[in-house]
């Protein structure tokens, strides 16, 4: 009989030990994703290709924009000025700044 109870304790034992490690590395991981999200996302908007990828994609709006008509220019100025606000403007060129700054 006492065989029996040292079988299930272990048994018992083992699935703890298990539920123990899963719960903490759910604990570990909902504590560092965060810090690992926000140091992935610092790296990638300081990447070459988001921000040449970025003043492409704002001189080819700013191109569209010069190009409309009145009621094209008032369909594309909210979503211009969306597009240059997530956009630091220290990192625009000069040309793009100066746009950005007449349509504010």
């Amino acid at each position: 009989m006492k065989e029996v109870f040292v079988t299930v304790g272990g048994i018992v034992l083992a699935l703890a030990l298990v539920f123990g490690l899963s719960y903490g590395g759910y604990k570990s991981y909902e504590f560092f994703a965060p810090k690992y999200r926000a140091v992935d996302e610092k790296v990638f908007e300081q990447s070459e290709q988001y921000n040449q990828g970025m003043v492409r994609d704002l001189s080819e709006l700013q191109r569209q924009y010069v190009t409309s008509d009145e009621a094209g220019k008032e369909a594309l100025r909210p979503i211009i000025r969306q597009r240059f606000e997530v956009y630091p403007e220290n990192k625009m060129p000069a040309d793009l700044r100066t746009f950005y700054e007449s349509i504010k």
